[in-house]
């Protein structure tokens, strides 16, 4: 009936904290999920704003040649005088144009009737641009109609369509969007300059991402796929075996809110699918989208899930080392004397034990307390268990402990223990007072698992989650952490003096990864951590937020002392790379709404690269944002 009971009794406690143990981390792992999804989600809307940015500034260039090569000498000479030597120096310096840009597969000049007088094809595979010997005729094609309808000098642009020639469709199909623009001499209108742009190349170059899954895919406005990885299910307006593969058909919901809104997220249980709205062609608005799986989603969370795995497994394996072996020593201490209860735990091996009196006087220890402390049985009999393996300056704590055991008369949690050799480590002590049948404690058992690999481990995945891998800076995860608590410490001082955030973004980034290599990419990106590192002061905040992106939060600093600072640190990362790399800086003062000094800050970074790049920029918490 005893070993029943006890059988029992084990079981009952096993099974109750293991239901404990599952229920919590549940609980955690559905938050996890629930984190990851949000966390993801923000990050995507961040590289799609990005991706927006580099679209308005192609737009610009765009436009900027277009007007060059519209007013250009080498067009006037050779529509004034149309020989073989002129045609060779346009043709030679459009095809110059052509290979630099890469993103023009023709540029054309139509005459008034709407045939091509001069035409330059650039072929992306070879990098090559030559002049078109077979001239077309383009008189009725809708982009030559619409043409004619612009005033001189006014640049239009027709939308996305699949490129032709001789009116059949070209294999593999390639779609463009056409620039036009009036060429006039002396008031008289010559004809019309054409520039055919490739929307995949232009696509790829732009929607880079350092994020490996944030895959960015362009749709129109029907909602079919223009631009993505997956080919197969491009073009569907176009080509009827694709119709299926329209957005909206596919995820209703989140296409009616890209209908209302020009920027958020969809989450459906097995899609995440971040947006956001262009018009890279007027009057034709482009969603940019990224669209991430359940998979992918939970790849993306792998670490975080196994380190929540690998926590339960730790306590739960705790609850068995630790929490049954006192239910069996609490059963049996009733019914046997001290050195029965001792030779228990000293069978376990795993826990160390000691056995003092009501003056804190060592009675019994057993064989794995003495490996622990290194002391032996005969010689800690009689001293003072404080004195012995607690540190000096954690006695005030010990005190506090046995006066709440006075009263509670159990105890259990960390301590900081000392060897004979003043070794110091952290253990989980667990103190159970023994009470006589008069009600008066007889003495105390004390057990001790030492838990410092635990505690070192603890520290290290903590350095992993909160550092960055490549640059040992802080990661995005804690800057947040960061920005929140000097938002929260403005919120409750607002007297306190000035802090300022700063971001950093390094110029033409993606222009590094795509000509010298990944490899070099990270090497920039070391060098400029490094950079920022050692400028600032030890109480400022460094952190890197994203592929190319740094944020810098200044304690005690007002935006004029910011300024200065930021300004050193952007000569100090041009002097100090190799590679000729500049950054762009934004800054504000930090407020108690955390959200918008981020977003100043980004608008002032925005400004600075609008600006021509490689300069500090600053958008006051006070500026209208809206």
């Amino acid at each position: 009936m005893k070993v029943r009971k006890l059988v029992g009794s084990l079981l009952a406690t096993t099974l109750f904290f293991s239901a404990l143990i599952s229920t919590y981390y549940y609980q955690k792992y559905q938050s996890l999920l629930a984190n990851n999804v949000e966390n993801t989600a923000k990050e995507a809307l961040h590289q799609l704003a990005y991706s927006e940015r580099e679209y308005n500034n192609v737009q610009d260039q765009i436009s900027s040649i277009s007007d060059l090569l519209g007013h250009s000498q080498s067009l006037y000479d050779y529509l004034r005088h149309p020989n073989p030597k002129n045609l060779a120096i346009l043709e030679e310096v459009w095809s110059s144009v052509a290979v630099n840009q890469k993103w023009y597969t023709q540029i054309r000049f139509l005459n008034l009737a709407g045939r091509e007088n001069v035409r330059i094809n650039y072929d992306f595979k070879t990098r090559t641009a030559a002049p078109a010997r077979k001239l077309q005729d383009k008189s009725e094609r809708e982009y030559f109609l619409y043409a004619q309808n612009l005033k001189d000098d006014q640049i239009g642009s027709w939308g996305i369509e699949l490129e032709k020639e001789n009116g059949d469709l070209i294999h593999p199909y390639r779609p463009s969007v056409r620039i036009m623009m009036p060429v006039a001499m002396n008031g008289v209108r010559e004809g019309y300059l054409v520039l055919n742009i490739d929307v995949q190349y232009l696509s790829s170059r732009l929607n880079y991402s350092p994020v490996r899954d944030f895959n960015i895919e362009l749709i129109n406005q029907p909602g079919f796929y223009v631009a993505s990885l997956h080919s197969d299910k491009l073009y569907g307006d176009i080509i009827p075996d694709r119709e299926r593969f329209n957005f909206g058909l596919m995820h209703p919901d989140i296409w009616q809110n890209m209908g209302s809104e020009k920027m958020g997220f969809g989450y459906d249980g097995k899609h995440l699918i971040a947006f956001n709205t262009i018009e890279f062609v007027p009057g034709e608005p482009l969603h940019l989208i990224i669209d991430l799986s359940q998979e992918q989603l939970l790849e993306r969370a792998e670490r975080d899930i196994d380190d929540l795995a690998q926590e339960a497994l730790f306590v739960l394996s705790l609850m068995l080392v630790f929490a049954l072996p006192i239910t069996t020593l609490a059963l049996h201490y009733r019914r046997h004397s001290i050195e029965s209860k001792l030779a228990r735990a000293a069978l376990d091996g795993m826990t160390a034990v000691m056995i003092s009196d009501t003056s804190h006087r060592i009675m019994m220890v057993n064989q794995e307390f003495e490996n622990m402390m290194g002391y032996s049985s005969n010689r800690l009999r009689g001293w003072n268990a404080h004195n012995l393996i607690f540190l000096p300056e954690d006695i005030e704590n010990i005190l506090s402990i046995w006066s709440k055991l006075g009263v509670e008369h159990v105890w259990e949690g960390e301590v900081r223990c000392r060897t004979k050799l003043n070794h110091v480590f952290t253990a989980i002590m667990r103190i159970q007072a023994i009470m006589a049948k008069s009600g008066k404690v007889s003495y105390y058992i004390t057990s001790l698992v030492d838990i410092s690999e635990r505690k070192l481990l603890e520290e290290k995945l903590r350095n992993l989650s909160e550092k960055d891998g490549l640059t040992s800076l802080w990661n995005r995860r804690k800057f947040e952490e960061q920005l929140t608590q000097h938002a929260n410490m403005f919120e409750r001082y607002p007297d306190t003096p000035t802090t300022c955030l700063a971001l950093f973004d390094i110029d033409h980034f993606k222009r590094i990864n795509d000509e010298l290599g990944h490899d070099e990419g990270d090497k920039v990106i070391l060098s400029v951590a490094e950079t920022l590192q050692e400028g600032v002061r030890n109480t400022d905040f460094v952190a890197r937020v994203g592929g190319e992106e740094f944020a810098v939060i200044m304690p005690h600093t007002s935006t004029q002392e910011a300024e200065v600072v930021l300004n050193r640190l952007r000569v100090a990362v041009e002097q100090n790379s190799e590679q000729s790399v500049t950054v762009s800086v934004g800054y504000s003062d930090l407020t108690a709404d955390r959200t918008r000094t981020y977003k100043c800050a980004d608008i002032a970074l925005y400004e600075s690269k609008s600006a021509g790049r490689n300069r500090v920029s600053i958008c006051h918490s006070f500026d209208d944002i809206a």
